[in-house]
Formats: C-alpha cells, sequence, structure tokens
C-alpha cells in the first residue's frame, strides 16, 4: 500500500487546486482510477504513474518516489558517490543523451540489477 506520506501529499495537491482524486488522475494523463487505487488499495504504484504525477505537479520524481517508499533503503542523492570510474564516465555519457535514449538505458540498467540482485531481495526495487 502506498504510504501515509504519499496519501497526505495527494490529497493535499488536489485540495490546493480544487480537483478531485479522479481529477487530477485525468489532468496528470492517467486513467480515472489509478490515483484512487495508488492510495486507496494494495497496490504498489509504478514508476510511471509516480512521475506522471511528479510532472503534473512540478515536483521532483524522486520525491514521488521516496512519498511512496520506493527510495526507503537506497542512497540515490548526490552526496552517495560513485565509486567506480567507469560508472562516472558512462553515466556522465548517458546524463547528456535526448530523454527517450536515457529512458532506455534506465530500464536496461533495472533490468541487469534485478537480474542480479540475491533471491532473497528480487522484487524489492520494483520500479518499472
Amino acid at each position: 500500500m502506498a504510504s501515509r506520506q504519499l496519501e497526505d501529499f495527494v490529497r493535499q495537491q488536489c485540495k490546493e487546486k480544487g480537483l478531485s482524486l479522479r481529477g487530477l488522475s485525468i489532468a496528470a494523463g492517467l486513467s480515472p482510477g489509478t490515483l484512487h487505487n495508488l492510495i486507496s488499495r494494495e497496490y504498489q504504484p509504478s514508476i510511471f504513474s509516480l512521475n506522471r504525477l511528479a510532472d503534473y505537479l512540478g515536483v521532483r520524481r524522486e520525491y514521488m518516489w521516496q512519498l511512496a517508499g520506493l527510495l526507503g533503503d537506497m542512497d540515490y542523492g548526490p552526496e552517495v558517490p560513485l565509486t567506480d570510474p567507469r560508472l562516472k564516465f558512462y553515466f556522465a555519457k548517458v546524463d547528456k543523451l535526448p530523454e527517450n535514449a536515457r529512458n532506455l538505458v534506465v530500464t536496461m540498467l533495472k533490468a541487469v540489477a534485478d537480474y542480479f540482485q540475491p533471491p532473497d531481495n528480487k522484487g524489492a526495487s520494483s520500479t518499472d
């Protein structure tokens, strides 16, 4: 289930914008029931849904991921350095690619990371 923080944030945004959950969902480009399901049911939000909401609301995508509890056990901030120089080199190159190309690289990295993740943690980072 989505975190209470996410639910509170979404409800506050609806109030400030004078929108229902359905209205916010549609305005963000999601199906009408997606947002309701996201905050009211046993449903792990997808990165796609969270990104759509973040983009519409004008907040950082990572903020929405954090509110949804997807980053609870991960160090993802700029203060966490990459220790492998090869990663620094290639991530700097990837960062300069067009967005659609970066999205493809992120999808591939996720697939590789999920594949090599130890069996007892598989699925823990489901951030589609």
